[in-house]
């Protein structure tokens, strides 16, 4: 049977997936639309190719079915909520970041507060939780070389997005307040 998605990028599909129980139901979902699979914890969100109909899927269902490889389950109830919409907003903001002069490696970071700290970039002017960064990069078939872009707002918003043909992530980072130089 030829399987609806790769183990890799379901894989990290499920990075982002908060866990059951959380404020908001839709996120513990993985959602299906034109035909890329969207996970996200509302912090984050990673995009990877799917071959299941269009809809939100329990992610523990989908795992029964690899694993087993099984017939894909059916969609739940629509959850009400567009991820293809909220996706194209976070690109949308993330859209100045789209130039050569935005375009930054891994390497153009440097670490505070250790592994579970910060990456912020060497200009200083945002700051990213580093093992969403790392998690994010490592599926990315570049791996250490995938070219970032990233983008602050005046309000000190600030967005990093990064594609390689294949699976794709926005990673919303921490609001600064420039004035005081922290977040």
């Amino acid at each position: 049977m030829d399987k609806f998605i790769k183990e890799g990028d379901f894989n990290w599909l499920m990075l982002p997936v908060p866990d059951i129980n959380n404020d908001n139901p839709w996120m513990e979902l993985i959602h299906v639309t034109n035909g890329n699979a969207y996970a996200t914890d509302g912090h984050r969100m990673h995009v990877a190719p799917c071959k299941l109909d269009e809809g939100s899927y329990n992610p523990y269902e989908l795992r029964e079915c690899l694993d087993f490889e099984r017939k894909p389950p059916t969609p739940t109830k629509s959850c009400g909520f567009d991820i293809s919409k909220l996706h194209l907003k976070l690109i949308k903001q993330a859209a100045k970041a789209f130039n050569p002069a935005s375009e930054v490696t891994a390497s153009d970071f440097y670490v505070q507060n250790g592994f579970y700290g910060q990456l912020v970039p060497k200009d200083g002017n945002s700051r990213f939780q580093r093992i969403y960064v790392l998690e994010a990069t490592f599926g990315m078939s570049t791996k250490g070389e995938t070219i970032l872009h990233v983008h602050t707002k005046d309000d000190g918003e600030n967005l990093m997005y990064a594609s390689d043909g294949e699976r794709s992530f926005v990673v919303m980072g921490m609001k600064l307040d420039k004035e005081n130089n922290c977040e």
